[in-house]
């Protein structure tokens, strides 16, 4: 099934906004498969598509629920090799950079913090045959690890979200003074959500 087959017959919920740009075949497999696999799982818990977008090294899905969001978010371009994508799981404006970068975790650190023997990280960007078993894990992960976050019980989301931003620094801005040196300073904004969501 193309991917447009799969709009025509999967009804786009109101809010959802769909972009695509001349997706790549990898990229165009991974996001109709991802739609397949984990669109019925999270509607269970009553989150509807918000925004899909494919493009030629990225795909992007994110689900929501009042103010929680479930983002599948991968990548191939050619700076971000090891080639990878992510479950993330966030909680308010999943569309403003600075919220959902200091406001959401990825599943595998979930994973880590409920069994700490896996050393997990992100899902190996899978082709060809592996795409659907390699969805499907996702998929049962995100049952398993994600539970409560699906459930609505956001207590061990905001632990791990705490520990995750207590161990960053907030974003630099490096300027030239009148002298032509460079400086750093912490940009505020970032300051901020650190405070917030540490």
């Amino acid at each position: 099934m193309g991917i447009l087959e799969f709009f025509k017959k999967n009804r786009k919920s109101k809010t959802e906004m769909v972009r695509k740009e001349k997706p790549s075949p990898e990229q165009t497999l991974f996001a109709e498969t991802a739609l397949e696999i984990i669109s019925p799982t999270v509607g269970k818990y009553g989150f509807e598509r918000h925004r899909t977008e494919i493009e030629k090294h990225s795909t992007t899905i994110i689900y929501r629920k009042d103010k929680q969001y479930i983002k599948i978010s991968s990548s191939t371009y050619p700076t971000d090799y090891p080639y990878c994508y992510n479950i993330i799981l966030g909680e308010g404006d999943s569309e403003d950079f600075y919220e959902w970068d200091w406001n959401s975790i990825a599943l595998w650190r979930i994973k880590n913090k409920i069994d700490p023997k896996t050393k997990s990280s992100e899902f190996d960007f899978p082709y060809e045959k592996s795409v659907q078993y390699s969805l499907e894990n996702a998929n049962t992960e995100l049952q398993k690890y994600g539970l409560t976050f699906l459930n609505g019980d956001l207590e061990l989301f905001i632990e791990v979200r705490k520990e995750q931003n207590e161990n960053r620094e907030p974003y630099k801005v490096h300027s030239p003074d009148k002298n032509g040196k460079y400086t750093s300073r912490n940009e505020q904004k970032s300051v901020e959500q650190k405070k917030k969501y540490s």
